[in-house]
């Protein structure tokens, strides 16, 4: 027989709820589900924490190369093929944009590129000048 606690006259209970306890603040409540998704360092949201802290030390992940640069890159070893040159140049041209605006990597297959790009284009247009002026 458990009876409510007496108290005296003067006494009002400012807060009647139950206390919490010291960082319960921080955790989710078991009736609401988590609405936020875990935090996550900007440019992190590939890397796999497996990779990471397995073995000894932390190894850093490679960052992804650009599509825009392996396709010029390709492009530009098509270049034997007329007019594939002038593609090879413009992928190139917008990989290094994207390598510069993004965490990607991929500079170096973008130079390459268009430099294979434009010796392939000079090559035709030299081939074309050739072929007009012997007509």
């Amino acid at each position: 027989m458990t009876s409510e606690p007496t108290y005296p006259l003067s006494y009002v209970p400012v807060d009647t709820t139950a206390p919490r306890t010291v960082g319960a603040d921080y955790l989710p409540s078991p009736s609401a589900p988590s609405v936020a998704p875990p935090f996550v360092f900007p440019g992190t949201e590939e890397v796999d924490p497996a990779f990471v802290f397995s073995g000894p030390g932390y190894r850093s992940p490679a960052p992804p190369y650009s599509l825009a640069a392996r396709i010029s890159l390709a492009l530009a070893v098509l270049g034997v093929i007329p007019g594939i040159s002038i593609g090879a140049i413009a992928a190139g041209h917008y990989a290094l944009f994207e390598v510069s605006r993004s965490r990607k990597s991929g500079r170096g297959l973008a130079v390459a590129a268009l430099a294979l790009g434009y010796m392939g284009l000079a090559v035709w247009i030299l081939i074309w000048i050739l072929v007009i002026a012997n007509g």
